[in-house]
C-alpha cells in the first residue's frame, strides 16, 4: 500500500492519511502499554476499500519491540 498500489485489487487508487492533523486522536492510535500509544498512518484503496495501518514513529516501534511478545517466538512456545 505504501507504494501506492493496492495488494488486494491491484489498483493505484491508494490514498494516505499520514499527514492528516487528526491522526493523533485517540481513535487513531495503537496502545503500547497502559500509559503509552503511537499514532497510526492509514492507507485506503478507494476502489475496493482495503485498508492498511502502519506505525511510523521510530521510538514507538522501539518501545513495542521492548514490551510486546514476538509473535513468531510466542507461536513456537505454543506448539
Amino acid at each position: 500500500m505504501k507504494s501506492g498500489r493496492c495488494p488486494k485489487c491491484g489498483h493505484s487508487t491508494v490514498y494516505s492519511g499520514r499527514n492528516v492533523p487528526a491522526k493523533g486522536s485517540a481513535n487513531n492510535r495503537l496502545p503500547i502499554d497502559f500509559q503509552n500509544s503511537v499514532p497510526l498512518d492509514n492507507y485506503v484503496c478507494t476502489t475496493c476499500g482495503y485498508i492498511e495501518r502502519y506505525v511510523s514513529d521510530t521510538e514507538g516501534l522501539k518501545r513495542i519491540r521492548e514490551q510486546w511478545a514476538n509473535a513468531e517466538k510466542s507461536k513456537r512456545k505454543r506448539e
